[in-house]
């Protein structure tokens, strides 16, 4: 049984207000350190901000991507950027990054890559969808009533961007409507392997979603599509998923369930840097009410040694989107501890980025959808809590 344990000092208190402001149910603290507003619905010069992803560059400079939208998913949306310098304290004005006009811009994607050909360039992926429809209508193939796929890309830490060059045809298979998910990329560090960008896609049609990988060994000048992931034979499929590579190079997906999956994650693994994977299996020790979550590496130093494994955000609940939590694996990317609860509102799309070495960044959507925030975490606090779940769990 998981035992839900909440973070030292942890609120009901807002993201960030201001004096006087009522307290709302959607936010968190760690610690007693309330999450800071970094997209605000109504005061940014939007209706609705969704779809958060945190991208922390090699210097610190962290880019927070979104979806700024007069509505719902398809609802004339761009892609919007906002900077901070100073680890999240503060951020700088939001920007446009691409505006068409009655078409919809959907699910950023974001790599920064750190060594190799173009080191220091930071890669912006999302696709589009003709007026008036979404993943449901898009037709397969390239032609108009079909989506497309865009990247740009910024050379001096997002302050300035390429204009947007479509790759639909390199991203996207001609018998699929549409490919994209939203979150980060990641540069491989070890194996033979090492220096390969890897980018998470999961492709339509919306009645038989699959995932797979985007991957460039030559710093994003070209592109190959991996192998689509088996569904595996324990319930539905996947749909919006994250990737992150183990100690030992091994990389490991965790994915939103899809088409009648039970609620609770979908995981495969993969040996060959994201070529080809294992079939898709349950996690039933996450559970999840279909939606958007993240996974990353850690890496610290401890008395009884080096010890590294992945962390987990996403709403703790079946049903849900609600609890928002950090659940904390074993070096083999496996046994996962109970939930360390850090919102305990409403809780939905989120990402995670380490913000500098023991500290953690989490960028969600809460009060409602309203806001989305970024919440500082202490990654030993997280280790020794996650401890505790699992020590608690074993008690009898």
């Amino acid at each position: 049984m998981n035992h839900v344990v909440m973070i030292s000092m942890l609120c009901l208190a807002s993201i960030s207000e201001p004096p006087g402001t009522a307290v709302d149910r959607g936010a968190g603290t760690v610690s007693g350190v309330p999450a800071v507003v970094v997209f605000e619905a109504g005061v940014d010069p939007y209706s609705h901000i969704r779809i958060p992803v945190l991208l922390t560059l090699e210097d610190g400079t962290l880019l927070a991507f979104a979806e700024g939208r007069a509505g719902g998913d398809h609802a004339k949306n761009d892609i919007v950027l906002k900077r901070s310098t100073d680890g999240g304290e503060t951020w700088g004005p939001l920007r446009v990054l691409d505006d068409q006009g009655d078409d919809s811009l959907n699910d950023p994607m974001a790599v920064e890559i750190r060594r190799g050909p173009n080191a220091g360039r930071v890669l912006l992926f999302y696709m589009s969808f003709p007026e008036g429809c979404h993943t449901n209508c898009v037709e397969p193939g390239y032609g108009p009533r079909s989506s497309r796929n865009w990247m740009m890309h910024s050379d001096d830490r997002g302050g300035t961007w390429s204009k947007p060059r479509e790759v639909t045809r390199v991203v996207r298979r001609p018998s699929s409507s549409f490919a994209g998910s939203p979150g980060i990329g990641i540069q491989l560090s070890t194996g033979d392997h090492a220096g390969r960008l890897v980018v998470p896609y999961r492709q339509g049609p919306l009645s038989r979603v699959r995932i797979y990988m985007l991957y460039s060994d030559d710093g994003g000048s070209t592109w190959t599509r991996g192998e689509l992931v088996g569904d595996g034979d324990d319930g539905g499929g996947g749909d919006e998923v994250a990737v992150a590579e183990l100690a030992d190079g091994t990389l490991v997906l965790n994915a939103r369930g899809h088409n009648d999956a039970p609620n609770s994650r979908k995981t495969a693994r993969s040996t060959d840097g994201g070529v080809t994977w294992t079939p898709l299996s349950n996690d039933p020790a996450i559970p999840s009410p279909h939606c958007m979550a993240s996974i990353i590496p850690f890496a610290v130093d401890s008395e009884a040694g080096p010890r590294t494994g992945l962390l987990y955000a996403g709403p703790w609940s079946p049903t849900r989107r609600a609890l928002g939590s950090i659940s904390v694996s074993d070096a083999s990317g496996r046994n996962w501890s109970g939930p360390i609860e850090v919102v305990p509102g409403g809780f939905a799309y989120s990402q995670l980025s380490t913000i500098r070495p023991g500290e953690v960044g989490l960028l969600f959507e809460g009060a409602g959808y309203a806001r989305i925030g970024l919440l500082k975490i202490d990654l030993d606090e997280i280790l020794e809590q996650a401890d505790q779940a699992v020590n608690t769990s074993k008690s009898p």
